[in-house]
């Protein structure tokens, strides 16, 4: 069992950093074929995971960390792309209201609109507190992971699959 924990969270850590790996498809096929764990287990790994790796983007947008030249470029101040208008915007209303920050990232979280990733940069680069991040996206993303890993065991058990 601690070996498929383990598993899922280090694929949602790696799908975190490189989309290329998506952990809902990996989780659906994990809550499928794989017994004796859990199926809420896994959603928890997946969290934890995912977190670990959307924090590196979280500290990207507080400036701790560099992402690249090309994304460096893209939000710099004063650039015209429309990603730097978009981060500037969202920047200075976070400032005004960070509650609406917080709540935008736990839509995102949750539905993955606006995507997720981009909102843990966006969050970082707003100053938004790394506890009301870290917070709010366990909780958005466990409730998204959730529903992701609970949608085999309820088709299971619905008339026309059962």
């Amino acid at each position: 069992m601690r070996g498929w924990l383990l598993t899922t969270a280090g694929t949602a850590a790696l799908g975190s950093v490189f989309p290329l790996v998506n952990i809902e498809l990996y989780l659906i096929g994990a809550v499928s074929a794989v017994n004796g764990v859990p199926w809420w287990a896994l959603a928890l790994a997946a969290t934890v995971g995912q977190l670990a790796g959307k924090t590196l983007l979280y500290f990207a947008g507080r400036g701790s960390l560099t992402l690249g030249r090309r994304m460096s470029r893209m939000t710099a101040v004063g650039s015209d792309s429309r990603w730097a208008k978009w981060m500037w915007r969202f920047q200075h209303r976070a400032e005004r209201q960070p509650w609406w920050a917080l709540m935008v990232l736990f839509v995102g979280a949750v539905a993955s609109l606006p995507p997720f990733t981009v909102m843990c940069f966006a969050v970082g680069a707003a100053g938004i507190g790394a506890l009301g991040f870290l917070g709010v996206s366990f909780l958005g993303r466990t409730i998204h992971f959730l529903i992701v890993a609970g949608a085999p065991e309820l088709i299971r058990h619905l008339p026309l699959f059962g």
